[in-house]
């Protein structure tokens, strides 16, 4: 008979949902209009975009790390 192994499952985290967000005001700022503004939408979505993907991205490797 074969040996049962459990399976990990990561922690729920709000990372995902940031991320989506950001990316989505990144997208919101790309409609088309003539206003100087939608500039900073891109701006602050990329800074949310990256900020999040990269805490996401630690959080995930260092979980992995800790798996024996």
């Amino acid at each position: 008979m074969a040996e049962h192994e459990d399976f990990h499952l990561p922690k729920p985290s709000p990372l995902p949902i940031v991320t989506s967000i950001g990316i989505a005001l990144i997208l919101f700022g790309f409609v088309p209009d003539s206003r100087l503004w939608r500039l900073a939408i891109v701006s602050i979505g990329a800074i949310i975009t990256l900020g999040a993907g990269w805490i996401w991205l630690r959080d995930s490797m260092t979980e992995y790390r800790d798996l024996d």
